[in-house]
């Protein structure tokens, strides 16, 4: 079975906080569950609902099909389970009462689905270009349609459309609707959304958007359209594709007419003609640049974003169990940084650090102000804004009694002072506007405002001074990034923009080590200084290595032996070692070395 999945959820633009929830889990080598849940209740108790009933659900199904329940069994169990529990829980909290979610789980095994459903977020079976609604709207109004007394259109506009008449938590026993043995085809398409979405997007809409992209485009897209249609609720968003790469490229919408599809081929070709002529020409004209006269790197004009001519390997990558990930409804976004395989993801204000190798699991609540800090070693580090009129800001351990130091903005001069409770204060010149932390290690802190970015070295030390880091600007096209070489950690500046690429050794020193000068790109998910006056840059479907001491380009490595498109990559601080989060939510180990 090859399925790829994506899920998105977005608090619209009505609601002050976001109280839907979505999980996706793979039980089995051929068994994954989706649900989506949107909680209502007040006093934030929409949003404990919704992820209380998800979780205590795939707690349930996971620990019952472990024992070899049949699927359909630990379904209605494990949604009885998480009735019970979410009523339970309003029940013991006044200010939890009358709290409750609407539920949608979906199983799908081999090329069966089965359904466990309660209230009026829906899932959608989508084929060949139709579309079809699996599950009934649980309200007063989808009642007055089905007994014909008012028309689905109406139904969509009626002032009570989102009176329910059941709901998961609201009573302490009820009857879940519970579909089996849906079968599925190869180009099928599955979307789970909560009434955010299919109050704002038409069926027709859903289909072609679905139908016409991979998930994640699809899921996107959708959120958007049901933001430009008003967002008048949260929304989310499961899309859910079945076969392989090259099936979902086949099942896109044709939309061009015969005559305009040749006409379209003969542009396409001249296109690739042209193309392959500027290749050649950039490939075969020698690099310009190369070692300055004192033995460092000049600017070295490196070519050609995506070579012909390179030579192809295959990458070595390793799945990794992504159940832990998953369960926390985290997305590619949510992932912060890695740093000695703890992966440090942020969701719902909510810190998570989880060791990829182990069982190890960390996690607490971020207070309203606070930034996790990129790190190297132990310890989790925090930036905190304070309530001042101008900017401060004070760095804190986890478990630590006090802060580490201040940030505070001053007009003329770059300071250092201790306060009355033996904390630094840094005073820092021309700071503006927001705060942003980059990374942080025994000797040295850097982070950026909104034009530039600075560094405190030997912070723990009486000499600690703050400094703005000369050539580097903050721009929309700049990214920074860290890396492990040798056990020696460096900082590389890309402004995608311009193609300028500024490598420093950071290790108590901002030492400039090479420079680079990269033609036009097509949007890269990392690059990487690979030593010498090599770079690796990583896309959804490779990494492409430029050797620009030589002509350019040199190596491409593709992952379709995975069938992988990758979405994320994350560096290990500690050791360089890459993670790859792909379309499905699915984590692997990556490497391509030769």
């Amino acid at each position: 079975m090859n399925i790829h999945f994506f899920a998105k959820s977005d608090i619209g633009k009505v609601r002050a906080a976001n109280e839907d929830y979505f999980l996706n889990e793979k039980i089995s080598e051929n068994e994954y569950l989706f649900i989506v849940a949107d909680g209502m209740g007040g006093h934030q108790a929409g949003d404990v609902a919704s992820k209380l009933a998800s979780e205590t659900f795939f707690e349930a199904y996971r620990a019952l099909r472990r024992k070899g329940t049949p699927i359909q069994a630990a379904m209605e169990q494990s949604v009885r389970k998480a009735n019970s529990v979410v009523f339970r829980k309003a029940a013991a909290d006044i200010e939890k009462r009358g709290m409750g979610t609407t539920f949608s789980a979906l199983v799908i095994a081999g090329m069966k689905a089965s359904i466990a459903h309660v209230g009026d977020s829906r899932i959608y079976l989508m084929r060949k270009h139709r579309v079809k609604r699996l599950t009934t709207d649980h309200s007063f109004v989808e009642k007055l349609v089905e007994e014909g007394r008012i028309s689905a259109d109406e139904a969509r506009d009626h002032p009570q459309k989102n009176v329910l008449y059941m709901s998961l938590g609201a009573r302490e026993s009820f009857t879940p609707e519970m579909l089996t043995d849906i079968l599925l085809e190869d180009g099928d398409a599955l979307v789970m959304c909560s009434d955010g979405l299919s109050n704002m997007v038409d069926d027709e809409s859903l289909m072609n958007i679905t139908m016409g992209d991979y998930p994640e485009e699809s899921a996107e897209a959708l959120v958007r359209l049901a933001n430009d249609h008003g967002g008048a609720d949260n929304i989310t968003v499961q899309v859910i594709r079945l076969g392989s790469l090259e099936m979902l490229e086949k099942t896109k919408p044709i939309r061009l007419s015969r005559p305009r599809r040749k006409l379209a081929k003969g542009i396409a070709a001249l296109v690739l003609l042209l193309l392959i002529a500027v290749l050649a020409y950039l490939f075969f004209t020698p690099a310009r640049g190369g070692a300055d006269a004192e033995g460092g790197l000049a600017a070295n004009g490196l070519s050609a974003p995506l070579p012909v001519a390179a030579k192809t390997r295959a990458p070595r990558l390793g799945e990794i169990d992504s159940s832990r990930f998953n369960g926390l409804g985290a997305a590619a976004a949510d992932c912060r940084f890695l740093s000695g395989h703890r992966l440090h993801v942020v969701r719902n204000n909510r810190l998570t650090v989880f060791d990829l190798n182990g069982p190890d699991m960390v996690s607490f609540e971020l207070g309203k102000d606070e930034q996790i800090v990129p790190c190297r070693g132990d310890g989790i580090y925090l930036l905190r804004r304070e309530p001042t009129r101008d900017p401060g800001y004070l760095l804190l351990r986890q478990g630590a009694p006090k802060a580490l130091l201040r940030i505070r903005h001053d007009g003329e001069v770059n300071s250092r002072e201790e306060s009355n409770g033996g904390v630094s204060q840094y005073r820092i010149a021309g700071l503006r506007g927001s705060v942003t932390p980059d990374y942080i290690d025994d000797s040295l802190f850097i982070f950026h405002d909104q034009r530039h970015y600075y560094s405190i070295r030997n912070w723990r030390e009486p000499e600690g001074m703050p400094a703005a880091i000369d050539g580097l600007a903050v721009t929309p096209g700049a990214r920074l990034g860290f890396q492990s070489i040798g056990g020696r950690t460096t900082l590389l500046h890309h402004d995608a923009d311009s193609g300028h690429v500024v490598v420093r050794r950071i290790d108590g020193s901002l030492e400039r080590i090479g420079e680079f000068s990269l033609p036009p790109l097509p949007p890269l998910l990392w690059l990487e200084y690979a030593g010498g006056l090599a770079l690796t840059g990583y896309y959804p479907d490779q990494c492409v290595e430029w050797d620009g001491g030589r002509r350019g380009a040199s190596h491409r490595y593709a992952y379709n032996n995975f069938h992988l498109r990758a979405i994320k990559v994350l560096v290990d601080l500690a050791d360089n070692s890459k993670l790859v989060i792909d379309d499905g939510n699915r984590l692997f180990h990556l490497d391509c070395a030769p």
